[in-house]
């Protein structure tokens, strides 16, 4: 859940108590500013949609849900609403970091988001390409192997240079290869490849959004925000310019929120219309999300 944003932000100031040694503190208001209210009032809009958009979502989940199950994209429609509740804990999260004004902490949850937005979007646009189930398959099968076997890979290695006379094992052969091979097509770079090569001429509203110039800003995003997830220098350099400036740190939080929002009702809204194309009935779930805000 996400805290409510006080109107008059409160701070410490420290002073020096008369006729006393010992420091004393008093609660004071701080002024707000005219920046402060403006974004008072538009991070207050997207805490209430948030919640709108929960209540709907909660209201009318179970019937996309049992929809979904009469179709023949089994494993699709299980990622594809697997995708709701994870993005929507990055959310309410980075929603939680604007108003703690924790940067680090947004910039790191909003790279993860991008990359759970575009293998949404990629399932979403590859099974309606190919009107299969195919790469729902893939996702719980080929990506689940391929994490398993790097974490063995990974953790045999470690294993070896601890105790060198234990056991080793191999993760070589012509069948991981497959493995490896069917799992690098989820990899961010190679879905942004396929989505520029395949969603460019589709007539489908929500899919056109998402065209290569969008694609580009967002992987951008991605890679400049790589540095804070991984404990590099230029994570820590951006950090500390955005501390220097008050405005460029609450516009940098608050685009953070805003986009991070757009991205879990995408989300939400491309897995109901995945739904809706199947069954009619599904409509007037689809275009309550769709609706909301307008």
């Amino acid at each position: 859940m996400v805290g409510k944003w006080p109107l008059e932000p409160l701070i410490l100031v420290r002073v020096q108590a008369p006729q006393q040694s010992s420091t004393r503190y008093r609660v004071t208001k701080r002024p707000l500013t005219h920046l402060h209210c403006q974004m008072n009032k538009k991070i207050n809009k997207i805490i209430n949609l948030n919640k709108e958009l929960a209540n709907k979502t909660q209201a009318s989940i179970s019937v996309v849900s049992r929809s979904l199950a009469k179709t023949k994209f089994r494993y699709t429609s299980k990622a594809l609403l697997s995708f709701i509740p994870k993005s929507g804990y990055l959310n309410s999260s980075i929603l939680d970091s604007y108003i703690n004004k924790n940067i680090y902490s947004a910039g790191i949850l909003f790279r993860s988001m991008i990359e759970h937005s575009f293998r949404h979007l990629y399932i979403f646009t590859r099974a309606l390409n190919e009107n299969s189930d195919s790469i729902g398959n893939k996702y719980y099968n080929s990506l689940k192997a391929n994490e398993d076997l790097e974490s063995f890979r990974e953790i045999n290695n470690y294993n070896k240079v601890v105790y060198p006379e234990k056991t080793k094992w191999s993760t070589k052969g012509n069948h991981n290869n497959l493995i490896r091979k069917a799992a690098k097509e989820f990899r961010i770079e190679q879905i942004f490849y396929y989505l520029i090569g395949n969603n460019n001429g589709n007539n489908i509203e929500i899919v056109d959004r998402f065209k290569k110039e969008y694609l580009l800003e967002r992987l951008i995003q991605y890679t400049e925000l790589s540095s804070g997830v991984h404990g590099g220098p230029f994570g820590e350099l951006m950090l500390e310019k955005l501390h220097k400036s008050k405005v460029s740190l609450e516009k940098k939080l608050y685009k953070f929120a805003m986009d991070s929002f757009i991205l879990h009702k995408s989300t939400i809204e491309s897995t109901y219309l995945f739904a809706y194309l199947m069954d009619s009935n599904i409509q007037k779930h689809y275009e309550e999300i769709k609706n909301l805000n307008k």
